[in-house]
């Protein structure tokens, strides 16, 4: 008999002192990328990552994997070997995760186990300790009612943006461990796009054919550079606080997004650009996309954790009882319009147990074609997507 623990999850990681801050963000960045490879072999149109939402929840998990597993898995997420280590991270991280001026931002974690079933105690107080997760007791035998629960939750610490996340038939009557964890963000652009000022414009899905998008408008001064060797322009618009911005990638070809995208870690690690003040044309946009991340995290060499050779003896107790991860899900959503952004992201890992082992000229930034963004704040990449159709 197998038993299930489905892991759900949301936001991200740091670490205690400021070479542990830096060495997480660089691990962050290549971890972005390296999802977001995997996504665009299988996808053609709009997609959303949260590389920090994923990372919660597997972070946790690594802090329960053992021998190869765990090696594995540190490696795939580019977290410490040292779960001492990863677990400080998080320990540091959590609490900064709450609003601030200028921006709001919810991470909530819960734990929900079903009644009767023990897991190792040490494992419930990192969860509780490192992650601030509440711990509550539930029957997964009654379906409904628990999904009900969990998607409630997860609505509730969204503002409504994830909604029906939990599919009741996930839940079997071996079904053990639900952790959950939910990211809201919300901000204001620190210079805001006036309202009168959005048109229908084209976008231009190739050389050849356009849609109508609602184009929005705005001239000030921002960071900005033109990558000649990337060939592709890059803006960085702050929200509020200065905390947190988004940065536009756009190729300088109409359609020069597959060859920006073979070269996304360069993307991701330019820092270059001043500011200047530049015309700035950006279509109003909302992608919510849901991606399955058990074959992506499989490519990436997370193996054994999905097979009955994994090691997740951190987590439980019995050794009749021990643990494989599933499945991995996550759901994300963001809104971008001339207020600013809004955008939330929950992630499902299906673990299961088994019985085996100066003033220059105004520059112009018409994003009127495909283009890469990434949402980045103190810790590395929040969310990360690209645009390509209305």
């Amino acid at each position: 008999m197998k038993y299930y623990v489905l892991f759900f999850f949301g936001l991200a990681t740091v670490y205690c002192d400021d070479v542990n801050l830096d060495y997480f963000a660089a691990g962050n960045n290549k971890f972005s990328f390296d999802v977001y490879k995997e996504i665009k072999a299988t996808e053609n149109g709009n997609f959303l990552f949260c590389p920090l939402s994923a990372e919660i929840i597997l972070g946790l998990t690594r802090v329960g994997a053992r021998g190869k597993t765990g090696a594995e898995m540190s490696k795939a997420l580019h977290l410490p070997d040292d779960v001492n280590k990863i677990e400080r991270i998080f320990k540091t991280l959590t609490p900064k995760l709450k609003s601030d001026e200028g921006y709001t931002l919810n991470s909530a974690n819960r734990m929900y186990l079903q009644m009767d079933y023990e897991i190792r105690k040490d494992f419930i107080n990192i969860a509780q300790n490192s992650f601030l997760a509440d711990v509550e007791n539930v029957d997964f035998n009654k379906k409904d009612k628990t999904a009900g629960a969990i998607n409630q939750w997860v609505s509730d610490q969204t503002h409504g943006k994830i909604k029906d996340w939990v599919d009741p038939d996930m839940f079997t009557t071996d079904s053990r461990i639900v952790l959950v964890n939910a990211l809201y963000f919300k901000s204001t652009w620190k210079t805001k796009f006036n309202e009168h000022d959005t048109k229908t414009k084209p976008f231009y899905l190739n050389n050849n054919n356009h849609v109508d998008v609602d184009m929005m408008e705005v001239t000030n001064y921002f960071r900005y550079f033109n990558n000649e060797e990337l060939k592709a322009k890059f803006l960085e618009m702050p929200y509020l606080g200065d905390q947190y911005s988004m940065v536009f990638v756009l190729p300088h070809d109409k359609e020069g997004l597959a060859i920006l995208e073979n070269k996304l870690e360069d993307v991701i690690n330019e820092t270059r650009g001043y500011q200047v003040k530049v015309h700035v044309q950006v279509p109003k946009f909302k992608t919510e996309f849901k991606v399955e991340l058990t074959g992506i995290l499989k490519n990436l060499g997370v193996k054994d954790a999905f097979t009955d050779y994994a090691d997740l003896t951190g987590i439980s107790v019995s050794s009749q009882e021990l643990l494989k991860i599933s499945d991995v899900i996550q759901k994300a959503v963001v809104e971008v319009d001339e207020e600013g952004t809004t955008a939330a992201a929950s992630t499902a890992v299906h673990v299961v147990t088994t019985y085996s082992l100066i003033q220059p000229v105004i520059q112009e930034f018409n994003v009127d074609h495909p283009f890469i963004y990434y949402i980045k704040g103190p810790n590395g990449v929040m969310f990360i997507g690209r645009y390509v159709q209305k």
